[in-house]
């Protein structure tokens, strides 16, 4: 009897072993609660970029904790990237209630932008609609420094065309702007401006500097209220021989 009892147990045990898969199988995760991101944005001439916005989700409120991601989609480059924080710049994370913000740098100028919720193990991830940065790039084209090596008191030569995009990525001539031309002595911190032409019809722009000693030399576009900022990434060193 004892045998036949052992037998049953068994034959019941191994069955539910069996059975067990199948009801694991049948099971399906529980789905994610939809949400929504929505945000708007400001720049200034100087490449400053302020977001705002929120994340709402459906039947319940988004706490706080939550990262997100600004992207931006560049004309020139022709893809889209993550808007990095810099140095003393604050990530997009959510406050109680999904609302978020941040001052941050602009990535691409008179671009797309958009951002994104990656979502976590109860909510769905989203992403919000695209936003324009509707201020305009400026760009300085064929700037020159000529010559690079030249007799003291000599005459330097500076050219350049200053153009623009009130198209996303289709520069054309910026006529009557203001360019700043600037001088940086060897062994001086500062730079001192020496000349602001306006650009002609064809955004092209021109002055000369009598140099005294060796010196760095560079522009500087101020941008104005729908336009952003332009200047070399470096300047241009001439030597005084």
């Amino acid at each position: 009897m004892r045998k036949s009892l052992l037998l049953a147990s068994t034959a019941a045990a191994a069955a539910s072993l069996v059975a067990a898969p199948a009801a694991n199988a049948a099971a399906t995760p529980a789905a994610k609660t939809p949400t929504k991101v929505t945000f708007g944005m400001s720049t200034t001439w100087d490449a400053k970029l302020k977001i705002w916005g929120k994340v709402t989700a459906t039947g319940t409120t988004v706490p706080a904790g939550k990262w997100l991601v600004a992207e931006c989609y560049s004309y020139q480059w022709h893809k889209w990237q993550a808007v990095k924080p810099g140095k003393g710049q604050k990530p997009l994370i959510t406050q109680a209630g999904g609302s978020f913000s941040s001052d941050l740098t602009v990535y691409c100028s008179h671009g797309k932008y958009r951002v994104r919720f990656p979502g976590d193990p109860t909510l769905a991830p989203s992403t919000s609609p695209i936003v324009l940065d509707k201020r305009i790039n400026a760009l300085t084209f064929g700037w020159k420094v000529t010559p690079k090596s030249i007799r003291k008191n000599g005459y330097v030569y500076f050219s350049g065309t200053l153009k623009h995009d009130p198209t996303p990525g289709h520069y054309v001539p910026f006529k009557g702007q203001r360019v700043y031309l600037y001088v940086k002595f060897k062994g001086e911190k500062k730079w001192y401006w020496f000349a602001r032409p306006k650009t002609d019809s064809k955004g092209h722009f021109s002055g000369r500097f009598r140099i005294p000693r060796d010196a760095s030399f560079s522009y500087e576009y101020f941008g104005d209220k729908t336009h952003y900022y332009d200047s070399p990434l470096k300047a241009t060193f001439v030597n005084v021989r």
